[in-house]
């Protein structure tokens, strides 16, 4: 999945209205509540599965590089400009990768935050709820 479809879905499910005027409210909110829960826990996956994805294609395209320089092990400046070059893919490919990786880390973030915002939400309708049915 890519981080803009992330975003849309995210986009989505953040915004709810919390408020409830009777019991039939409150229980329709908390199931929105626990279908969006069930949603951002299979992005959650989705993101994980996406991170390693990412990490291990840098992993292999690394190996790649390390392999394709590691032919040309003649003594001499052909050596070195051989071996700056190696590294500048190197580098190249470690801040594409951290570029990527963060962004995902930061999508990663929001979904966790949206969970912790969704249990919290939770607690005072669960409330409600008692008070209304039990007048505790």
């Amino acid at each position: 999945m890519r981080i803009k479809d992330y975003h849309s879905a995210i986009d989505e499910i953040s915004t709810i209205d919390l408020e409830a005027d009777s019991i039939a409210d409150s229980r329709r909110i908390l199931a929105e509540l626990n279908e969006r829960e069930m949603i951002l826990k299979e992005l959650k996956k989705s993101i994980r599965k996406d991170i390693k994805n990412i990490e291990l294609d840098f992993l292999e395209r690394k190996r790649k590089i390390n392999v394709d320089y590691a032919g040309g092990k003649s003594p001499g400046i052909v050596s070195k400009v051989r071996r700056k070059s190696k590294v500048k893919e190197i580098k190249k490919l470690e801040k594409q990768y951290n570029e990527s990786l963060q962004s995902y880390y930061n999508v990663k973030y929001m979904l966790d935050d949206l969970l912790l915002q969704i249990e919290e939400a939770k607690e005072p309708l669960n409330n409600y709820i008692k008070n209304r049915l039990f007048g505790v």
